[in-house]
């Protein structure tokens, strides 16, 4: 095997090629455009063959320089786009790969599934007054290939970045609630929502909620009801000139993965937005705001169901609510997304999580300082 480095142009024809190995987006050259700034970004291949010209996986590479030296920190979140049995081969020349570019320490993020959890036995998980983690309920399904995944990154060098065991700290989520879709019709999924769910959506459309899809002129309406919901539930949020970047990044190419904005209305005004990206047979719902106005039309159900209905259409086989934590504490503000995401039926997982490759133990520890910090 050798890496070397590959175009924006080939790397994408790769994920469009290899979609049986379920990219992620965030390993689309497109997201290099989205974090272009604050980061750099490359991409390179993995190839193998007796002249090393069989392009076997590739990788976006955001690279974020250390201040007043010539080092950096290299970051694939979701990634590589990999087979799993290519990686014990790959890691070691990847993280000399780092050191050879001038890194500091490298951070991964396998996208193979570790642990299922059904949602039939997330309810039961939810309805028991004892149990306060996912990593408490033994799961549906525990895939051996992640176990030997991580005796390998164990044996070259690498470790979890986060001990979290939520799964719900920096970076991106270690847990996800997904809704498999492929070869089902419309009313098959609808049928395996649970009541309440199936009761939201008739209710929206009594109430005259409508979706439609919006254009980048209506950003701005998006944006708005964003920072409200941010006041409402105390987080940071993005200014807009982050989410235009993100869809000039994405909607400039056709074979790019495909940006899309989705708007409630009600009684004249936008109550409720969300943003979904789609990309090969999997589909994403990223962003959500919701106003205060006409929470009870339920027009985040209506939003939901129309993003569902799209993703049907495009013949997805994944929708991803992404991320939960793994907690199941009532207590805990976060096991409200759980109990939202698990109505739609689907089921929990967990990933392998980002994994961090330490070069310069020194700079790495000022560095992971730095995003505690932040």
């Amino acid at each position: 095997m050798e890496i070397r480095q590959i175009s924006s142009a080939e790397h994408q024809a790769f994920l469009i090629y290899r979609s049986d190995l379920d990219p992620s987006f965030l390993q689309s050259p497109a997201w290099g455009e989205v974090k272009k700034g604050a980061w750099r970004y490359h991409s390179i291949g993995f190839f193998e063959g007796s002249a090393k010209e069989e392009l076997i996986g590739a990788a976006l590479i955001l690279a974020r320089k250390a201040p007043k030296i010539n080092k950096y920190f290299f970051y694939i979140p979701e990634g590589p786009t990999l087979a799993a049995d290519k990686y014990e081969s790959a890691l070691p020349l990847l993280t000399e790969y780092a050191r050879e570019q001038g890194a500091f320490a490298l951070r991964i993020g396998p996208m193979i599934i570790k642990s299922r959890w059904e949602s039939d036995l997330v309810k039961s998980a939810l309805a028991d007054e004892s149990a306060t983690s996912l990593n408490q309920i033994t799961p549906s399904f525990i895939n051996p290939v992640a176990r030997n995944l991580q005796d390998v990154l164990l044996k070259v060098g690498f470790q979890l970045s986060s001990d979290d065991p939520e799964g719900f700290g920096a970076g991106q989520p270690r847990f996800l609630y997904q809704l498999p879709i492929k070869d089902k019709s419309r009313d098959e999924l609808l049928a395996g929502f649970n009541q309440l769910w199936r009761r939201n959506i008739k209710k929206s459309e009594n109430e005259g909620v409508r979706v439609r899809i919006g254009t980048r002129d209506d950003l701005g309406e998006f944006h708005h009801i964003y920072i409200e919901t941010a006041a409402r539930d105390t987080f940071t949020p993005r200014p807009l000139s982050y989410f235009q970047q993100m869809w000039d990044a994405f909607n400039q190419d056709s074979s790019e993965p495909e940006l899309v904005l989705f708007l409630a209305e009600w009684n004249g005004s936008v109550i409720a937005a969300s943003i979904y990206i789609e990309f090969g047979f999997h589909s994403w719902y990223l962003y959500g705001a919701s106003s205060a106005e006409g929470r009870e039309v339920r027009p985040s159900n209506a939003i939901q169901w129309a993003m569902m209905e799209r993703s049907l259409q495009k013949s997805a086989h994944t929708y991803d609510l992404r991320g939960i934590t793994a907690t199941l504490d009532k207590e805990n503000p976060h096991v409200g997304l759980l109990q939202f995401k698990v109505g739609v039926g689907g089921h929990a997982v967990e990933v392998m999580g980002e994994w961090d490759y330490s070069i310069n133990p020194l700079l790495y520890r000022a560095f992971r300082a730095y995003l505690n910090r932040r």
